[in-house]
């Protein structure tokens, strides 16, 4: 379990050249053998699944009942990520605004950033990472509800009538849902078993505590 910590604790510290030779990796796999892009395509959403359950298993379920508690902490979140952030992102967009498919991307990439990198990078900032990692399951569920608002608004109604809203419903269900259900019954296990409580401590201490 300690060589585990230790593991996880170089992850963090040099996660932005991490990042970065993933990145390159992928690229460079991507273009040398091209027969992997479907099964590697199948494996988005189950990794996608096991990465938000780790970032969940971060969160102490105690913080967030307190976090809804911190009005001017999370009023001061959501204004940001709701309010202020989709007014620079429609300015921005105007640029692409003649092509409805690009559009639609941009919008889609700037109003729902990933929540867990948001974190780390908070985090490397030396901002309250524990608070904005106790408050990611609002933001991502407010991320989720919202977004048909701001496509209606930004590109228009018959767009968002044309949407197919099942894909929206399974990503709630399979990457919001489930990895914050299945940290719940971690933490739960970790509270009344001895080997999940040293595994939790092991990889999350710092997070946890």
């Amino acid at each position: 379990m300690g060589s585990m910590r230790v593991g996880v604790e170089w992850m963090e510290r040099y996660q932005v050249p991490l990042y970065l030779a993933a990145l390159a990796v992928g690229a460079v796999v991507g273009v040398l053998m091209p027969t992997v892009a479907r099964p590697v395509e199948l494996a988005i959403n189950p990794v996608l699944g096991l990465l938000l359950y780790a970032t969940f298993l971060g969160v102490s379920f105690v913080r967030i009942g307190q976090s809804f508690r911190d009005w001017r902490f999370l009023a001061t979140v959501l204004v940001v990520n709701f309010v202020l952030v989709p007014l620079v992102v429609f300015v921005l967009s105007r640029i692409v605004a003649h092509d409805q498919v690009l559009l639609v991307g941009v919008l889609f990439v700037l109003l729902t950033p990933c929540v867990d990198y948001v974190i780390v990078f908070t985090g490397i900032a030396g901002g309250a990472k524990d608070r904005l990692l106790a408050a990611a399951p609002l933001l991502m569920l407010a991320q989720m509800l919202l977004l048909p608002a701001y496509l209606w608004l930004f590109v228009g109604a018959e767009f968002v009538a044309a949407v197919d809203l099942v894909p929206f419903v399974e990503a709630f269900l399979l990457l919001i849902a489930l990895p914050l259900a299945a940290a719940g019954l971690t933490h739960l296990a970790a509270a009344r078993t001895g080997w999940a409580r040293r595994c939790r401590r092991s990889c999350w201490g710092r997070w946890c505590r």
